[in-house]
């Protein structure tokens, strides 16, 4: 007699190997998805970074630095100052003088305030200041007199700078 095997076996090695492609190819996709949301997210924080480094650049360059100052006998306050390092030159129509005093304050424009090079001795009023020139600085207060006086001194489209006075009401007293 003859014995005839007429079961079928199955061929499960192809089934694997079918699943684990499907698997792989599924990762494959994955890591892709993952890697352009990093690369997406990486390029929108330099975005941010360049800007925001641009914007301190321009506000911490172009501002004043307030070296001295006195009182002169108009009790006007005398400062010396400088532009601070990497500044462009800066026309005086482009500054702005905030004073505050107690409730008082004031705004000084460019007819209220006359730059002079320091190395002038003829005191000829200058109307760019320049960087790396020291220039005295006139301010005639309208409000204030002796007291705490915060000082704002802006340059339009560019950057401020904050100094804090001390006037006494007598004519060549240090205020800073």
């Amino acid at each position: 007699m003859e014995n005839k095997n007429n079961s079928q076996k199955e061929d499960t090695v192809a089934a694997i190997g079918i699943g684990a492609m499907i698997v792989f190819i599924a990762l494959i996709l994955v890591a892709a998805v993952a890697a352009a949301v990093i690369i997406q997210t990486a390029e929108k924080l330099q975005q941010n970074a360049q800007k925001t480094g641009d914007d301190t650049a321009k506000q911490s360059t172009s501002r004043f630095m307030v070296n001295a100052g006195s009182e002169d006998a108009a009790n006007d306050y005398m400062l010396f100052v400088k532009l601070a390092p990497g500044s462009t030159a800066v026309a005086d129509t482009d500054v702005v003088v905030q004073l505050y005093c107690g409730t008082q304050s004031d705004t000084v424009d460019s007819n209220n305030h006359v730059f002079y090079d320091m190395d002038d001795v003829n005191g000829a009023a200058q109307a760019t200041v320049s960087p790396g020139a020291g220039y005295a600085f006139v301010v005639t207060p309208n409000n204030c007199g002796a007291g705490t006086v915060t000082m704002w001194i802006h340059i339009e489209g560019s950057g401020s700078t904050y100094q804090v006075l001390e006037v006494s009401g007598t004519a060549g007293q240090p205020i800073i």
